[in-house]
């Protein structure tokens, strides 16, 4: 399995039991230092990536294509290393949606450089690497980036970003708070799809065993994970409450979600 701009880690590596060759522009020396002997670190471009054509079972793009400088040159390499049988996952933003859009106005872009939109990008794939579309999920927002960040982060924040940082922290759990509830609320009254972050998709040539995925309409606005309406344990009020996530705890606004999603 190939994680392609893999950071720290763009998934739990500890729930895969295949071989993962992680890859990145910049590795941390923590990263490398872990002594998992089923992962390689190795320093590449996803533009040029340093692996023998069909040798790659699975590769996971977890919301890096939209960092990507040339993503066009990164999905050609995907298609020459993935085997004929293999399975591409990518997770991007809407480059249309309110999440983005906020994002790159407060981090100045942030290391965003592609906008994607669903059409463009699955055509964009077949065209690139033979791979069709055979599972697609909507990905709902955690403004996660709103949180208070810790002094070393906010050195690097960009100057409008840098409010976070002197924000207080109950006003700035309120802020989350709310505009997580207020574009959820508004989703559900009027079907707009202000709370979307954007797609998750797998793409193949040959029919996988698992083909439908959830779409998750509460999200944690610390961790950032999807949880189903019916694990939720609050009590709604006028379709909305408060409840804690089951992974990390923190406390959110949940809302109950359109007929056609979790």
């Amino acid at each position: 399995m190939l994680d392609l701009g893999c950071g720290s880690g763009s998934f739990h590596y500890e729930t895969c039991r295949s071989r993962i060759v992680a890859t990145d522009l910049s590795l941390k020396e923590t990263v490398l230092r872990r002594g998992d002997p089923r992962i390689e670190y190795v320093l590449a471009d996803s533009a040029a990536i340093p692996l023998a054509n069909e040798s790659i079972d699975a590769v996971i793009c977890h919301h890096t294509m939209e960092h990507f400088a040339d993503y066009k040159a990164a999905l050609s390499e995907i298609g020459r290393v993935l085997k004929p049988s293999g399975w591409l996952w990518v997770a991007v933003p809407n480059g249309s949606a309110l999440d983005d859009k906020l994002y790159r106005f407060l981090f100045s872009g942030g290391g965003h450089l592609n906008r994607f939109s669903r059409q463009g990008l699955v055509d964009e794939v077949l065209q690139r690497t033979g791979l069709k579309m055979v599972a697609q999920c909507d990905l709902f927002s955690s403004f996660i980036y709103l949180k208070k960040p810790s002094p070393d982060e906010l050195q690097y924040f960009p100057r409008k970003a840098k409010v976070l940082g002197v924000m207080p922290e109950g006003l700035s759990a309120l802020g989350a708070l709310a505009i997580n509830a207020g574009t959820r609320i508004a989703d559900k009254l009027v079907g707009s799809r202000f709370s979307q972050y954007g797609w998750g998709f797998i793409f193949s040539k040959v029919a996988i065993e698992t083909t439908t995925l959830p779409s998750y309409f509460n999200v944690c606005r610390r961790c950032g994970s999807g949880v189903a309406f019916a694990m939720l344990r609050f009590r709604t009020a006028f379709g909305f409450g408060f409840f804690h996530c089951p992974y990390c705890k923190e406390l959110n606004v949940g809302v109950s979600p359109p007929e056609n999603l979790q």
